[in-house]
């Protein structure tokens, strides 16, 4: 993905967002030859697809994204929502539970979900609320 887009402190355009959004597809297709882990191609070509069928890039939903690619899901929009990005700060602790929760079978699957937000309210993942 070009730096021009990555850092780019505004909204992208149409035009950028669909040059975004071909990540996963590259993704799958460097990751398809990866043999260490079962199915982590798949993981990255489906990872932003949503649970409510409203992702890309195939519009899949439900248990028709493979597992590998739901759990993916969780996990990166998590690392996203924790860290500061060019357009914004990272999220408090609080916010993130509650977008993850408030996302529960839109963007997310929910007992991947509930997997997540029982390992940070157990400790096991724990939120800094500082800065990067």
């Amino acid at each position: 993905m070009p730096d021009s887009i990555l850092r780019k402190p505004g909204k992208l355009t149409d035009e950028e967002f669909e040059i975004i959004k071909s990540h996963t597809v590259r993704g799958g297709e460097i990751l398809s030859a990866f043999k260490s882990l079962e199915n982590v191609g798949e993981g990255a070509l489906y990872h932003h697809e949503r649970y409510d069928g409203k992702g890309y890039p195939e519009g899949k939903s439900g248990d028709d994204i493979p597992f590998i690619a739901r759990m993916i899901c969780v996990a990166d929009s998590f690392d996203a929502m924790n860290s500061s990005r060019v357009y914004r700060k990272k999220l408090t602790g609080d916010r993130i539970v509650s977008e993850i929760e408030n996302n529960k079978g839109k963007q997310f699957d929910p007992k991947i979900a509930d997997v997540m937000l029982r390992l940070i309210s157990e400790g096991r993942i724990i939120i800094e609320d500082k800065d990067d």
